[in-house]
């Protein structure tokens, strides 16, 4: 009662993560900025192009292309590339 709406889930390539900052924690609040990170592909996170999440949201083919968020007290912009499956 009162669902606003379904839960789309996604899979997402996520670049412009630095090497350094990789660890679940960021993985998942990088995620949390475009929907909720439901799973991180841990073969992908030494990765350096990009690391494979899987993401809940409201519409899978509209996530957006960019995302800016802090990591250890710097700005960044985060890259998120929908797996068409």
């Amino acid at each position: 009662m009162g669902a606003k709406g379904v839960l789309n889930i996604a899979w997402v390539n996520v670049s412009n993560i630095p090497l350094d900052k990789r660890h679940e924690k960021n993985i998942a609040y990088v995620g949390s900025l475009v929907g909720v990170t439901l799973e991180i592909d841990q073969s992908t996170v030494s990765r350096p192009e990009s690391v494979r999440i899987k993401l809940g949201c409201r519409d899978a083919e509209n996530i957006p292309a960019k995302a800016e968020g802090v990591l250890g007290g710097h700005f960044y912009d985060f890259f998120t590339l929908w797996i068409r499956s």
